[in-house]
């Protein structure tokens, strides 16, 4: 890995990044100590027909979770992504994406993240452990 503490945002994340043309585009808010963000995936992003693909889901909470540790102050990669999938994802559904960071000991940030559908029926959720890379400066 390599030993560069600074991360650099140039708005290009295949989750969040603004200029990235093939990226989902995700828009994370803050809300009561969570980070939040709706969306809705379309088919090109399923994995078996009629079903959005684990792995976008896996990216979704991964970001969820590095957002929550924003959200507290800090940049930070993802050392550890524990995802357990409770139900499926269709393509064309509304989702609402929440994470928050529960714990920081030394180097390591704790986060948890869920992706609900609007009738509130869990499809996955994850715990992550994040390195701490540097703190955001206020400007």
């Amino acid at each position: 890995m390599n030993e560069n503490k600074s991360l650099r945002v140039d708005n290009y994340c295949f989750v969040c990044g603004k200029e990235n043309p093939k990226g989902l585009k995700v828009k994370f808010i803050t809300s009561n100590g969570k980070v939040k963000a709706e969306m809705v995936l379309d088919k090109e992003y399923q994995g078996y027909s009629g079903i959005i693909h684990g792995g976008i889901i896996a990216a979704l909470l991964d970001e969820a979770c590095a957002y929550a540790a924003i959200f507290l102050g800090y940049y930070t990669v993802t050392a550890e992504i524990k995802i357990r999938y409770k139900n499926i994802l269709k393509p064309g559904e509304k989702i609402i994406i929440e994470a928050e960071a529960n714990q920081i000991k030394s180097k390591l940030i704790k986060a948890k993240a869920q992706i609900r559908n609007v009738e509130n029926i869990l499809i996955a959720e994850a715990e992550g452990k994040l390195i701490i890379k540097e703190k955001i400066e206020k400007s």
